[in-house]
């Protein structure tokens, strides 16, 4: 239930690059990489998971890239509960590769879920402050 490796190639260069620095448009910066993202979606994430599309947020001065993911699962098998249980292992991602640590010190980094008819699941939120 993570980013592919391609589309995290995408944001990873964008923001590495430099496009997005202290004097720039962050949320418009976001944009620019979510609609890189989005030219390659719908995107199979693992055996149950679809990138659906990705969008960016502000939310006070922080900028939220999020990722939207249906999950092909019979309805109730997922929850908050399930979604929390994975974290650690996302934060730990983010927050050890050095590429994705660069981008998660530019915008926070939200994964929201629903089923396959739509109808919302949960969601995992990730900041830099999450990484020790």
């Amino acid at each position: 239930m993570s980013l592919s490796k391609k589309s995290f190639l995408v944001v990873a260069t964008i923001f590495s690059l430099g496009m997005v620095n202290a004097h720039a448009n962050l949320l418009a910066e976001c944009n620019v990489v979510a609609s890189q993202i989005n030219k390659s979606v719908p995107q199979t994430i693992d055996q149950v998971t679809t990138l659906t599309n990705a969008l960016c947020f502000q939310e006070g001065r922080a900028v939220h890239l999020q990722y939207r993911n249906k999950l092909s699962v019979p309805a109730g098998s997922v929850d908050q509960a399930k979604l929390n249980s994975i974290r650690p292992r996302m934060v730990a991602a983010w927050c050890t590769d050095p590429t994705q640590r660069a981008t998660l010190n530019q915008v926070n980094i939200q994964y929201h879920y629903s089923d396959g008819g739509g109808k919302y699941i949960g969601k995992i939120d990730i900041s830099k402050t999450d990484c020790r």
